[in-house]
């Protein structure tokens, strides 16, 4: 299943803000904003909620495998992580 990019992003960066308890508009955040960073500060307890949340917004598991040699560091890592192709993409 493929996603619309720009659906995608809103949707990741609005999941990211509401998790990480940001007071800050999706509009504020680049794609390439640390999530550790000050403006997301989002906690190892927050990136599980993200994880969840986008498992359960994009109809789809994330795999435990799919984080192997993957680092999610950035907004832009999880919405590379929804747009994955189709023969990585969790089943």
């Amino acid at each position: 299943m493929t996603f619309d990019r720009d659906n995608v992003v809103a949707t990741v960066k609005d999941i990211v803000i509401t998790e990480a308890r940001a007071a800050v508009e999706p509009s504020a955040v680049p794609d390439d904003e640390p999530l550790a960073g000050p403006l997301l500060n989002v906690s190892s307890m927050a990136l599980l909620g993200i994880l969840t949340r986008i498992e359960d917004e994009f109809g789809s598991a994330v795999p435990d495998d799919l984080f192997a040699g993957r680092s999610l560091k950035t907004v832009r890592d999880l919405v590379e992580l929804v747009s994955l192709p189709a023969e990585e993409a969790p089943k």
